[in-house]
């Protein structure tokens, strides 16, 4: 049996964290979706208000999602989420306003259904997020070498 290089242990942690963040990112993008459709298709609220409170609905699933599960740290360090929530706050600002922007663009120079539109705009960001919250939000988190606990990550 071969045995493996010092780099693959971390390596499977950070695809690990990637697919969490991935499975974290999609329930967020069904509520995202689910809140905004259902706020404006039945003209309840105009499509970028609507998409408004469809963002702070799913930043609050994605935030509690990373924090508790993508990102995981042991126990004690829970606290954490104070200095956490801000720096994921500015990436997802920063998604939001991409986002917005899309969206908005849609709007504006398409006749094609907002549906479509806001479909298309929340889709476009979770790359550039990861790498922010990976790198930034939720730095203070050490990926865990391959079959290790999730509560040895600190």
């Amino acid at each position: 049996m071969t045995e493996r290089p010092p780099w693959f242990g971390r390596a499977v942690g950070e695809i690990l964290a990637a697919s969490r963040f991935g499975i974290v990112g999609l329930a967020a993008t069904a509520v995202h979706a689910g809140v905004a459709l259902g706020l404006a298709m039945p003209g309840i609220l105009p499509p970028l208000v609507a998409n408004t409170i469809a963002f702070l609905t799913a930043f609050a699933v994605s935030f509690a999602g990373h924090h508790f599960w993508s990102f995981p740290q042991a126990p004690q360090a829970k606290r954490r989420w104070k200095a956490r929530l801000p720096r994921f706050f500015l990436i997802a600002l920063m998604g939001f306003a991409a986002n917005s922007g899309a969206l908005a663009s849609w709007l504006a120079f398409t006749n094609w259904p907002q549906s479509v539109g806001i479909l298309l705009a929340i889709v476009l960001v979770p790359a550039v997020t990861f790498l922010g919250s990976r790198l930034w939000a939720f730095a203070d988190t050490r990926i865990a070498p391959a079959g290790a606990n999730d509560h040895d990550c600190v």
